[in-house]
């Protein structure tokens, strides 16, 4: 597989020819989809299940017809890893087969990480934008003057869109709306969201994620139909039984707390801290990889937190399996230490 180095800022230059990655039909569908409704300005969801290619099918659409056409593209997420992503992404798909009108193109990857940009540095040659949302909101009104203030259309595209509701999202996103319309550009705004929730925003229900995005859902392919086509592995679920009882902390929850679950993938930190520190359960997940292992080979284990993947690599250890955590970036508070976003990408993830 191509790699390429990520650097903060740059230009990337088009390459002659065929982009190296065939896109499936499913993806081809999706383009077409958008070619549609960017016909004005829209407000909509790109929904894939994950390992559908979101990221590949965004850039190849928004290379041919924004960069291609001298537009600017903002992309934001809220995790390095996913910026790092769309970057790569990026650079690998820059082909004259899709940038027949440009020799190259600007980017600025921006967020907390040492290795990347601030606010501060945008420059409204920027074509393209990388962002955090943590960061832009801090630098916000450099965005907004040095950039955003500059142009009379944009696309944002918003990485794993369901967390498009928390106000940090909806501050950037409407700071950027109500800059173009402010100076008159009532259509210049446009906004792409891409997740792998598999849902149907019911018009009824008004969600505010519905609110976010009023197109709705531009396109969608639902998990089974990749799978059916061999583009997907077929899930085999086990379940294992542990001691551990968190179905009277569950039952207490109220509303808004479930509503979080649902909307983050993300557990109440009690309940997460019972779990990822019962020994028990983690030395239960150990031994059934042990008593498995000729079954499951090598295996990505997902773990609850960072602690919780410290622990379970400290056990796969203790038991003579080779076994390596990948995180993102985080400061150790004992030591000062940091895991950067490199040594994740180096580190060996499957015990085996």
């Amino acid at each position: 597989m191509t790699t390429v180095q990520v650097t903060y800022a740059g230009l990337i230059e088009v390459k002659r020819g065929e982009t190296p990655k065939e896109l499936y039909s499913h993806q081809n569908e999706a383009i077409k989809a958008l070619n549609e409704i960017n016909k004005d300005a829209f407000e909509g969801l790109l929904v894939l299940p994950t390992g559908g290619g979101k990221t590949l099918t965004a850039v190849h659409w928004l290379l041919r017809n924004f960069i291609n056409k001298n537009k600017k593209v903002l992309w934001i997420a809220h995790r390095h890893e996913l910026l790092d992503q769309a970057l790569e992404t990026l650079q690998l798909s820059a082909y004259s087969s899709l940038l027949s009108n440009v020799s190259g193109f600007r980017y600025r990857i921006i967020s907390g990480h040492t290795k990347h940009d601030r606010p501060v540095n945008i420059e409204k040659t920027d074509d393209i934008i990388i962002a955090s949302k943590d960061s832009l909101n801090s630098g916000l009104d450099h965005l907004l003057k040095n950039w955003v203030g500059h142009l009379q259309e944009v696309l944002l595209v918003v990485d794993e869109a369901h967390h498009a509701t928390a106000k940090t999202y909806r501050k950037l996103i409407n700071a950027v709306k109500n800059n173009l319309k402010k100076r008159g550009h009532n259509n210049g705004f446009k906004m792409l969201g891409l997740t792998a929730t598999p849902f149907r925003i019911d018009e009824s229900e008004k969600s505010l994620l519905k609110l976010v995005f009023p197109n709705d859902i531009i396109f969608s392919e639902h998990l089974r139909n990749l799978i059916a086509k061999g583009i997907l592995a077929e899930p085999i679920f086990e379940n294992l039984k542990t001691s551990i009882e968190i179905k009277q902390k569950l039952n207490e929850l109220n509303a808004r707390q479930i509503k979080n679950i649902e909307d983050f993938d993300r557990l109440p930190k009690d309940i997460a801290e019972k779990i990822a520190q019962s020994s028990t359960r983690n030395n239960q997940i150990v031994d059934h990889y042990i008593n498995n292992r000729g079954k499951y080979k090598q295996i990505l284990l997902f773990a609850i937190d960072v602690e919780h993947a410290i622990t379970l690599n400290a056990l796969f250890k203790a038991k003579k399996i080779n076994s390596d955590f990948v995180v993102s970036s985080v400061k150790d508070l004992t030591t000062g230490a940091t895991f950067s976003a490199k040594e994740n990408s180096d580190a060996e993830r499957f015990p085996n």
